[in-house]
């Protein structure tokens, strides 16, 4: 099995988040948990990241260059520490939820590496069915043992409408409550895209169903704060924003607004190089009423 189709691995004719830039998004954002976990220091251990990157290293360091050149240089810290606050959402979500749907997949690594999930089944969603067939190929070459009592990696667009159809098709069971994770998701859709993901996530959820996000304050989509990436949506006030529309409980589980101290990591929020003003990042947790 290849690794990749050269086609499209962490190459870009244009500067949109297509299936080119996503799977290089996902690229970067393994390498970024792999530099954190050789921290001596370190808030999160992913011992699958290096080996997940190892092959696509020096492709990986050059579109961090060429394409995220604008963006912070406090990317691998800004990663490290939205990784542990989806880490700690998971471990300290229902105990009864044993469904975990991962939207935006991509390489992440939690079916094997979290004991939070024991027991669990997982379905990971992936627009790039190349990311999944690479992430198989590495595990299979580890002899990785999953964590997880199941997983199911599902090739769909979470803008398509065939998102309960490909569930429905892996064992998902919409009668039982379900953890709905969206690491990098929200920013990369379009507000009315968001409205229907949320509407099905709605549909698809039992009483009890949580689900986790990160979002980006709006100036990353005013000034372009990610470089050539495009970034499609941002809010200064998630509470009182676009997750307000489906009928959960929200919660600010964290902000990365102000500076401060995020599991004994010093955080300084990164300003804008257009306009000098802090970028927010902030991390909801939602729940549906029982």
């Amino acid at each position: 099995m290849e690794c990749c189709p050269s086609s499209s691995l962490l190459k870009a004719a244009t500067f949109e988040v297509d299936d080119a830039i996503a799977e290089s998004i996902a690229f970067v954002t393994t390498y970024m948990r792999a530099v954190e976990s050789r921290r001596e220091d370190r808030i999160i251990n992913d011992p699958f990241a290096e080996p997940l990157t190892r092959e696509q290293q020096s492709k990986i360091e050059k579109f961090m260059v060429e394409i995220l050149s604008e963006i912070s240089s406090d990317l691998p810290n800004t990663i490290a520490i939205r990784t542990r606050y989806l880490d700690e959402a998971l471990h300290h979500r229902d105990p009864r939820i044993k469904q975990i749907v991962i939207l935006g997949a991509g390489l992440d690594a939690r079916a094997y590496r979290l004991n939070s999930l024991r027991g669990s089944h997982v379905l990971e969603i992936d627009q790039s069915g190349a990311l999944f067939e690479y992430k198989a190929k590495v595990m299979a070459e580890l002899h990785a043992p999953l964590v997880a009592q199941s997983v199911d990696c599902i090739t769909s667009n979470l803008v398509e409408a065939d998102l309960e159809a490909n569930l429905m098709g892996h064992d998902f069971n919409p009668t039982m409550p379900t953890f709905w994770a969206m690491e990098g998701v929200i920013s990369s859709m379009e507000r009315p895209n968001i409205l229907e993901l949320l509407k099905a996530i709605d549909h698809l959820s039992a009483p009890g169903s949580a689900f986790w996000a990160d979002i980006p304050g709006q100036i990353v989509v005013a000034d372009k704060e990610l470089g050539n990436v495009a970034m499609k949506y941002g809010e200064d006030n998630p509470m009182s924003g676009v997750f307000c529309e489906i009928s959960w409980t929200m919660d600010m589980q964290a902000s990365l607004k102000n500076a401060g101290k995020h599991f004994a990591r010093n955080w300084t929020p990164p300003l804008s190089s257009t306009s000098g003003q802090t970028i927010p990042f902030s991390f909801v947790v939602g729940k549906k009423p029982l």
